[in-house]
């Protein structure tokens, strides 16, 4: 490895970690102690979790140390230690002091180190990037779960314009108000494009090996769902009509008593949104988010459509027929900047649909990446010639049948997340990431 390269991998730990600990600051940590809901682990457990696994790759597997702390190694790791478990953890202040001593080794040994370029765990800096994006990955996490908690127990980011306060007040939703416009729909050509990460760069094991595709055509909408269509699926009682759901969609839909979005609430009549740091009106124009796959399959139903498979979801969003290519985001290979999407944090929360023009597909789809994270109707699975890499726990083990993918990142996905080769992936009842919806339907 370069000193350049081995030193770009060092700066972006360095501005990880700058991020995660402003998140960690945006509440107290008596908050961060308790479990934000719905059984998760205390937020305040992924502090610590990350430099483990900082810790175990770098120093442990890497250097071939004894892992720095062995309570640690027990209590962060989210295999031997269940997510009910962690309850006497230790302070935030202790934490931090634990990642200052795991990122004093690691820079220490990585400012000797030479890294073999015949290993695949370290070829190109793949187990730097592997920490880096677990970082990043966590962040968003942590979005999440910061989210649950209420707006007014959170300290507002300084410096930054929160477009919270500027959701539409010129349109307050009505819930029995019909909102919606048939959706643009896009069609997709047949033929063949690339699935997979097929650029000599990072990818997680599930992402690869990419492969060739032969598709037929179909159509896709140029939008994702906005809360003003998902309003009328409320309003014409879609969460009441038994047709349009799974037998495994209704019986969750009965047992966790859903009614709307997560966040969603009636106030005087009219539909709001509790977002980050307020409670506003729902804004119609915004990507409906808060949604698990039951419901997105429910809504895709009353609209006679269907969610799209993974690879035409992928085929829309990166391939690029005129170049015969598939393209590293939805616009072409350059860098994510505001201009092209919605994503790192950087306006907390959605903005309207179709804000972003430069960050059309080839075919013309817009908020293919960024703003909300879009589920597809296909089961999270490996691509013929899976190899798992470099451990079975991050991909392997959740291909049960329950995980569906969802694709393209939101307001909260860090840059290098952003690829459209990027598989997330949930399981069906799962609603508290900022999750959405784009329909499809056959040509």
């Amino acid at each position: 490895m370069t000193t350049t390269l081995l030193d770009t991998k060092l700066a972006e730990m360095s501005d990880a970690r700058a991020r995660t600990l402003e998140l960690f600051s945006l509440a107290t940590e008596e908050d961060l102690r308790r479990s934000p809901g719905f059984g998760f682990r205390p937020v305040l457990w992924h502090l610590a979790h990350i430099g483990v696994f900082e810790a175990y790759w770098l120093l442990q597997k890497l250097k071939g140390d004894q892992p720095v702390d062995d309570r640690y190694e027990r209590i962060f790791d989210p295999i031997a230690t269940p997510r009910e478990a962690p309850v006497n953890l230790p302070t935030r202040l202790e934490m931090e002091e634990f990642l200052a001593r795991v990122r004093s080794q690691v820079q220490d040994y990585l400012s000797g180190a030479t890294l073999d370029e015949t290993n695949p765990l370290t070829r190109g800096g793949y187990v730097l990037d592997l920490v880096i994006e677990h970082e990043r990955q966590h962040q968003e996490t942590l979005a999440y779960l910061l989210h649950l908690l209420d707006p007014a127990r959170k300290r507002r980011p300084a410096n930054v314009e929160m477009p919270d306060a500027q959701a539409a007040t010129d349109a307050i939703l009505q819930p029995e108000t019909s909102v919606a416009a048939s959706p643009v729909m896009i069609e997709i050509p047949a033929g063949r494009c690339t699935v997979g990460a097929s650029w000599n760069s990072f990818a997680y094991d599930n992402e690869l090996p990419p492969h060739a595709i032969e598709l037929q055509s179909f159509r896709i909408a140029r939008l994702p769902v906005t809360n003003g269509e998902y309003a009328e699926f409320i309003g014409e009682a879609g969460y009441t009509r038994r047709e349009l759901w799974s037998t495994e969609g209704w019986a969750c839909r009965e047992r966790e008593g859903w009614t709307a979005p997560l966040y969603w609430e009636r106030e005087g009549g009219a539909w709001h949104a509790r977002t980050m740091f307020d409670t506003v009106p729902v804004a119609p124009e915004h990507p409906v988010g808060g949604v698990s796959w039951y419901e997105a399959e429910a809504y895709a139903k009353f609209r006679d459509g269907r969610l799209p498979t993974e690879a035409e979801w992928e085929k829309a969003a990166s391939w690029d027929a005129n170049e015969n290519r598939k393209r590293l985001y939805a616009w072409g290979d350059e860098s994510p900047t505001t201009q092209h999407c919605n994503f790192d944090l950087r306006a907390w929360g959605t903005t309207p649909v179709g804000s972003h023009p430069r960050g059309a597909s080839a075919y013309g789809c817009l908020d293919m990446t960024g703003n909300v994270w879009e589920w597809t109707g296909d089961a999270f699975a490996p691509f013929a010639g899976f190899a798992a890499f470099p451990y079975p726990e991050y991909s392997e083990k959740w291909f049960d049948g329950d995980h569906r993918v969802l694709k393209g990142g939101s307001w909260a996905t860090s840059a290098s997340v952003l690829r459209t080769s990027f598989r997330n992936f949930f399981r069906r009842e799962f609603r508290i990431a900022f999750a959405g919806l784009r329909l499809a339907e056959d040509a």
